[in-house]
């Protein structure tokens, strides 16, 4: 679905340059030349606050998958195992898991996957009410990736924001 592909380019995007420290973000193996794209400051800021949105709606959609695995009573550990050897193509028989926790993965994975398709929806308008067309967030998104250049600017944009965001000290 090329909602979903978008979605996890967000999430992704969300990961990769919010969570990762700033250094390890310029290690990246060498790949072939960048596609060059221009992207202006203000476009790059509408990109930046669309990132952080979706970081929020992803985040907030993130808790909730968790407290359903915590509902159905299954550890997050083995619901992922279990997730990701059914995306390898592993059979669940080959893992040690009990019938009953496979069966408490699949109650929690329904109610995931409608949690997982409201946020993709969520993501899409975060972008949107940015007023960024999603085509546009993702160039944006796989030349920051691939351009330590634009990655630097964006980097510094986000910077900027946050000091901007942080409360003032009032005076005496």
């Amino acid at each position: 679905m090329k909602l979903q592909s978008i979605a996890t380019g967000i999430i992704a995007f969300a990961f990769a340059f919010f969570a990762i420290p700033a250094q390890a973000q310029f290690e990246m193996p060498p790949q072939e030349a960048p596609p060059q794209i221009e992207v202006s400051d203000d476009e790059l800021e509408l990109f930046i606050d669309a990132s952080m949105n979706a970081q929020t709606v992803q985040a907030e959609s993130q808790q909730e998958m968790i407290a359903i695995v915590d509902e159905e009573g299954i550890e997050v550990s083995t619901y992922n195992e279990i997730m990701q050897a059914q995306q390898m193509g592993q059979s669940v028989e080959e893992l040690e898991i009990s019938a009953e926790d496979v069966e408490k993965f699949e109650s929690a994975h329904e109610q995931i996957q409608e949690i997982e398709e409201r946020m993709e929806r969520q993501l899409a308008q975060a972008v949107e009410n940015e007023g960024m067309e999603m085509e546009r967030f993702q160039e944006i998104n796989m030349a920051i990736q691939q351009d330590p250049e634009l990655q630097q600017r964006a980097q510094q944009k986000i910077q900027e924001a946050q000091m901007q965001q942080q409360p003032q000290p009032q005076g005496y």
